[in-house]
């Protein structure tokens, strides 16, 4: 029975320097873990066990749910570019001997955030799992999952034209009217760590990019934080707490400091002029004008309802 790890790049070149990372970050945590990459652009690396070329659609998302399905292995590990893997991780591959699938909770639980794609028929109980880590085996249950996955998002484009979503939602659905079992894995195995979230152990896989760069001292830094204890503990904008016991006689907790980590690979201040000049130079000076406007306008009446802005899913 073969395994193995699958990434997926299409629409965008600058994924190509994220997947060369995730994937020599995986071959020194697994170095006998073959990979095969589903690629759009000519690539190689002695790493890869083969390259597939595509052709990609309009959206890479649903090119995700289309290739994933042509994996060459009995048991895969699919992973996305902007990850990047601490330790080992066979217990992945290990857990599909009882399940056709595993994989974490989405932070936010729902990333369908214009509601264009709501199911009222499917419980709120069930919330969307991140698929930027998805282990998963060969097996007709679970080929109906992936097939219907691809369908369901097939449909929304031709019935949606032009309207932007992600994956997770039709990922959701089509699990909930199938009969795969899919395991949830802790968030040590998906850390989307500069959002937030509970940790208990070692993270082993880091998740997210910043302008297409999650290199090895950010990450490295950010690691050292979130693994500074190994107890029960949370993460949020870069701060580490764990609880911690006072007091002979009363049980009081209080929120015990680990650590904190950069949020940017780079001081704030670079970071946005760099983002404020690729906005010039792709949208033009009277659009980013209007744009600085509508934000200062959504940023004081987020202030005044105590609301906290959407985050986009990667």
């Amino acid at each position: 029975m073969s395994s193995g790890a699958i990434y997926i790049i299409t629409q965008d070149s600058r994924y190509i320097g994220l997947l060369l990372n995730s994937v020599a970050s995986l071959k020194r945590a697994m170095p006998d873990l073959p990979i095969t990459v589903f690629s759009q652009f000519a690539i190689e690396s002695p790493m890869f066990e083969r390259v597939i070329r595509v052709e990609g659609s309009s959206d890479g998302f649903y090119d995700k749910t289309r290739f994933m399905r042509q994996t060459p292995y009995d048991r895969t590990l699919f992973v996305d570019a902007d990850t990047y893997f601490i330790d080992a991780v066979p217990e992945l591959l290990a857990i599909l001997d009882q399940f056709d699938c595993a994989a974490t909770h989405e932070e936010y639980l729902n990333t369908d955030w214009g509601k264009q794609y709501e199911r009222a028929d499917i419980p709120a109980s069930l919330p969307e799992f991140n698929t930027g880590i998805l282990a998963f085996k060969r097996s007709a249950r679970m080929d109906r999952v992936l097939e219907e996955w691809s369908r369901l998002y097939c449909w929304f484009m031709e019935s949606h034209p032009g309207k932007e979503i992600n994956d997770q939602p039709f990922f959701r659905a089509a699990l909930y009217v199938n009969d795969a079992r899919i395991a949830t894995l802790t968030r040590e195995y998906n850390c989307k760590f500069r959002g937030q979230g509970y940790l208990n152990g070692r993270v082993k896989i880091l998740h997210g990019h910043v302008d297409y760069q999650l290199g090895e001292s950010f990450v490295g830094k950010a690691s050292a934080v979130l693994n500074a204890s190994s107890r029960p503990r949370v993460y949020i904008a870069g701060a580490v707490y764990e609880q911690k016991l006072i007091g002979r006689i009363l049980d009081r907790r209080k929120a015990g400091f680990i650590g904190r980590f950069a949020l940017l690979p780079e001081p704030a201040l670079v970071a946005g002029a760099k983002r404020l000049r690729q906005m010039f130079q792709t949208r033009g000076s009277r659009k980013v004008f209007l744009r600085l406007i509508g934000l200062g306008r959504n940023m004081s009446a987020e202030v005044h309802s105590k609301s906290a802005p959407v985050p986009a899913h990667d």
